[in-house]
């Protein structure tokens, strides 16, 4: 044990050892998880300044983890000696002993001893009792030091001679409140890594841009691109049919074509020359309209063309039946 603890310092002097379970509870929320705990068999040292507990994990010789603490007497605020409860047909519970204290942060974490040597209330009450004379003389030595008036120190004197616990399994307890405690102040929690910050969320027209280029590329399809497919194949299907029957009426609908598809895409329309009565106009009913007058045209045409043929005349010098006219 005293390899655990080591030698004690400045004339400190030994109360009591034992083993027992130690915990941490939040002494203010009702029915509160303990904040940590350690089994029975930790290692208990009172003394005339400090409860101390420590206790031993080895796995082997060569691995060996200590987990210890220790609360001094100028924190608590007050101490509590609460019995087992006993249950009809069963054992009973194992008593506590409660160090409760007020830290900065307004909560009151308790410091929990039970079980192992302080089972029984009896074995709880005579540690208890140590520890109430420890905190009070230590204090009223001190009280100087920690700034009490004389109605504090003659009070904290009343604990040294007062009524000591006395309590049976399954009673309600007791409590006495140590004056002149001081404010416990925690311990910061360990700074960790620096988190860095999120990315800010790039605008939706940003998302597709590859990184280190300036220029955004749209992988979708522009608005009216469909259209454009569907109108240059009935173009080439109508410059199909076209050039069976008549080669400038196919140059006039590939051209007319040419410009539909310019104006959709935007892109700079190619003019070739053409007649005054054949103007482009941005209005493609009035573009169609000026087709279907053209191909009417060309229709009238081919037809006067076909009506005039004429006839294979006769020979000069030749009658009907074929005698010389003289």
């Amino acid at each position: 044990m005293t390899d655990v603890f080591g030698p004690l310092q400045g004339g400190e002097r030994e109360l009591w050892r034992g083993r027992c379970a130690v915990a941490e509870y939040a002494f203010d929320k009702a029915a509160s998880l303990p904040r940590w705990a350690l089994p029975e068999t930790t290692e208990i040292l009172v003394t005339d300044h400090r409860v101390a507990y420590a206790y031993t994990a080895s796995e082997s010789p060569d691995d060996v983890e200590v987990t210890s603490g220790e609360l001094r007497w100028l924190w608590p605020q007050y101490l509590r000696m609460q019995p087992g409860d006993r249950v009809a047909g069963r054992a009973a519970s194992a008593a506590q002993i409660q160090l409760v204290c007020a830290a900065s942060d307004g909560t009151f974490p308790a410091l929990v001893f039970a079980g192992g040597d302080l089972t029984t209330a009896g074995d709880a009450d005579r540690v208890a009792n140590l520890i109430r004379h420890a905190i009070a003389r230590f204090r009223v030595d001190n009280a100087e030091k920690l700034g009490l008036s004389t109605p504090q120190a003659r009070m904290l004197s009343r604990l040294l001679i007062g009524p000591e616990f006395n309590n049976r399994q399954g009673g309600e307890g007791q409590t006495v409140t140590l004056l002149g405690s001081l404010t416990l102040t925690r311990p910061a929690p360990a700074a960790g890594p620096a988190a860095e910050p999120d990315p800010a969320p790039r605008p939706p027209a940003e998302r597709g841009r590859p990184a280190g280029d300036g220029t955004v590329r749209s992988r979708g399809r522009r608005p009216g691109l469909a259209g454009d497919d569907a109108r240059a194949l009935r173009a080439a299907a109508a410059d199909a049919a076209a050039e069976l029957a008549e080669p400038g009426l196919a140059t006039r609908a590939a051209d007319l074509a040419a410009r539909v598809a310019s104006l959709v895409s935007g892109a700079p329309t190619l003019r070739t020359p053409r007649a005054d009565d054949d103007e482009p106009t941005t209005d493609l009913a009035a573009r169609a309209a000026h087709v279907r007058r053209a191909e009417a045209r060309f229709v009238a045409n081919s037809a006067k063309g076909k009506a005039g043929t004429r006839r294979p005349g006769r020979e000069i010098g030749l009658g009907s039946r074929g005698n010389r006219i003289t």
